[in-house]
């Protein structure tokens, strides 16, 4: 097996966008140069109000966060600035001693490591769940999706296009990993035929 090289977006605590709207109704409610604390992997994240943003302070290293806000639709959408690379970023990792975005830890998605079956299995789950929810039954890609029962509310028609797609996209899949078994099986053959 390869050693591991890449580090993961899980590898390391995060803060997204609720943490900020949860930050900030947090600090309205106390006095000017008291702090919030929380509680993460890396340690205890320190949250103050300052002067243009937000000073967050872990293990002793303080960092100035700034926020700001684009135009969607009709509202705004709300982005942190990252200390480092001053990008617009909707999540800050939060190290041993630092604060900062994906692409300035160099942090990978897992979904990049993976192979074309993996992206495939990903694919198939994310199109059982927006059907039936994440459950036993459909984190299972052995049972059959067929068999499963037509959500209630769901409309017949939405049903039968959304198990069409998915039926394809999965007999697609099996098609693709049926040499991976093969292999395997084919492997099993020589040895159980060498003893």
């Amino acid at each position: 097996m390869r050693d591991r090289t890449r580090s993961y977006t899980t590898d390391l605590p995060r803060i997204g966008l609720p943490f900020l709207v949860n930050m900030r109704r947090r600090l309205t409610e106390l006095s000017p140069g008291m702090q919030i604390s929380c509680t993460t992997e890396s340690g205890v994240l320190y949250t103050s109000r300052h002067a243009d943003g937000y000073a967050m302070t872990i293990n002793g290293v303080t960092r100035v966060i700034r926020t700001t806000i684009t135009q969607a639709g009709y509202g705004i959408r709300q982005w942190y600035a990252c200390p480092h690379c001053v990008k617009r970023v909707a999540k800050l990792y939060i190290g041993r001693k630092d604060i900062a975005c994906r692409e300035c830890w160099k942090l990978h998605y897992k979904s990049q490591s993976g192979d074309k079956l993996d992206r495939m299995r990903m694919s198939i789950r994310r199109q059982r769940y927006a059907i039936w929810g994440n459950n036993d039954l459909t984190n299972n890609l052995f049972n059959r999706p067929n068999l499963f029962p037509k959500p209630k509310g769901m409309r017949w028609e939405t049903f039968n296009r959304r198990l069409a797609r998915l039926m394809q996209y999965e007999l697609a899949y099996w098609r693709a990993f049926s040499p991976v078994v093969e292999r395997i099986t084919g492997a099993l053959k020589r040895k159980v035929s060498l003893i």
